[in-house]
Parts: C-alpha cells; sequence; structure tokens
C-alpha cells in the first residue's frame, strides 16, 4: 500500500510539474518526501522505474497527439468560440450538452469570460450519450455547430438555453430552444457537423483523455468539475 502512495505521488508531482513546468513548494515537499522514502526502502526501486518509463513513454504518446491535433483544436472554425474570439488566453473545452458536470463548469466559464476580456474559450463538443434524438436526425452537439455555422448571432441564446436544460435533451426540448431562438432551420444537421463530431470523439480519445467535462489550457489538462473560485486562480496561473 504504501508503495502504490508513493507511485502516486511521484506520478502526480510529474504530472503537475509538467503542466506548470516548474516546482512549487507542494511540489518540491514531495520529492524530498519520495527520495526519503526510496532511500529507506531500496527494492521499491525497481518497479517505480518501470512505473515512470510506462507514464514517460504515454507522455509522449499524448504530446504526439497534442501536436497532431492543434489545428484541429486551435484553428477550426467548426468549434463554437465563447468569450472574446481574438483573446490570447485560449481555453480548450470539451464539453457535452447532457453532462451534468459540464453544465455546471460552463457557469464559471461564462462568469470568467465576462471578468476576463482576453480569454477565449474554444468548445469542442462530445456527444457520449446520445448520438441522434429520436425523430430528429440531430442531436445537441450537432445542432449547435450547425447554428454557429449558418445562424451565428443566435449560438449565444441557443448555447444558454441547451446548457440550461437539466437531463438529456429530447426532441421536445431541441425543437423548444429552436422555436424560441428562430433556428429552427438548423435542426437539419448535415454530414459536416457529423464528421466534425466523429474526429472531436477521435481527438479526445488520442489525447488520453476520459471523460468531460476537460479543459486545456497553455500545456495543461484540467479534468472534471472545478469550483469557479478554484477555476479562476488555475486560469490566472496558467495564463
Amino acid at each position: 500500500m504504501k508503495k502504490h502512495l508513493i507511485s502516486t505521488l511521484i506520478l502526480g508531482s510529474l504530472m503537475s510539474a509538467n503542466a506548470f513546468a516548474e516546482l512549487n513548494k507542494e511540489q518540491t515537499q514531495q520529492l524530498e518526501e519520495i527520495n526519503q522514502f526510496l532511500k529507506e526502502n531500496p527494492s521499491t526501486i525497481s518497479g517505480l522505474h518501470t512505473s515512470l518509463e510506462q507514464y514517460v513513454a504515454s507522455q509522449a504518446q499524448v504530446q504526439k497527439a497534442q501536436a497532431e491535433s492543434h489545428d484541429w483544436l486551435y484553428s477550426n472554425d467548426a468549434h463554437p468560440i465563447t468569450g472574446n474570439p481574438d483573446g490570447k488566453s485560449v481555453i480548450i473545452n470539451f464539453t457535452d450538452y447532457n453532462c451534468p458536470y459540464c453544465k455546471r463548469l460552463e457557469k464559471g466559464l461564462v462568469q470568467l469570460a465576462s471578468e476576463n476580456s482576453d480569454i477565449k474559450i474554444i468548445n469542442v463538443y462530445l456527444s457520449f450519450k446520445q448520438q441522434q434524438i429520436n425523430e430528429l436526425n440531430t442531436n445537441a452537439a450537432l445542432y449547435a455547430m450547425k447554428v454557429w455555422k449558418d445562424n451565428r448571432e443566435a449560438f449565444t441564446e441557443v448555447d444558454r438555453l441547451l446548457m440550461a436544460k437539466s437531463g438529456l435533451h429530447t426532441k421536445a426540448s431541441l425543437q423548444a430552444v429552436a422555436k424560441k431562438t428562430g433556428t429552427e432551420a438548423q435542426l437539419n444537421t448535415t454530414s459536416d457537423q457529423s464528421n466534425t463530431l466523429m474526429t472531436n470523439h477521435q481527438t479526445f480519445s488520442a489525447l488520453g483523455l476520459t471523460g468531460t467535462p476537460t479543459l486545456m489550457m497553455n500545456g495543461q489538462v484540467l479534468p472534471g468539475y472545478v469550483p469557479y473560485d478554484r477555476l479562476k486562480d488555475i486560469v490566472d496561473d496558467a495564463f
């Protein structure tokens, strides 16, 4: 058990160090504790060395995937943007309109963008629970991307209403949003949106990500829901 805890500390320290490019006080202390443990328990070194080699190999694969997907994520007009389209502090937001934690995080992102005019949020949509809504040849992600493409001035309100709905979207919920925002025509999505959604999922998997929401910013990966106060601190540190 103690070996497992130390191994977890090592990997956690390396992941954090890689994200911020320097050691903070907590990481420095952790590494000192690890060093002392290894001196006292040399038999654990071999196993931990193997774990670290595996970790380094997996990180190399992730870095390759990040390089290969950079243009798809950062220079793709298919991805809707919130915040300042010309902002220099860019956050990639892997999100799903049917994910309750994505909806909670969205409130914090909206607040963040309203308080920092340099924030640009690129929304990369996924749809894990719902590939197609019964009786509609679309889903919430496809519909939102179609609105972004064809009726951009309506996107902000469409996005707000889609995120405000609790639970999974239905035919009725999408039709209600479309009627309220005058975007009924965008319920008829095309292969362009379907291909984008498919590539989004492939990119998400290649990056080694496992769940939504997940944020990427300045080389840092932040999985899961994060309360606003902590999110603000992380973003301030990242940029």
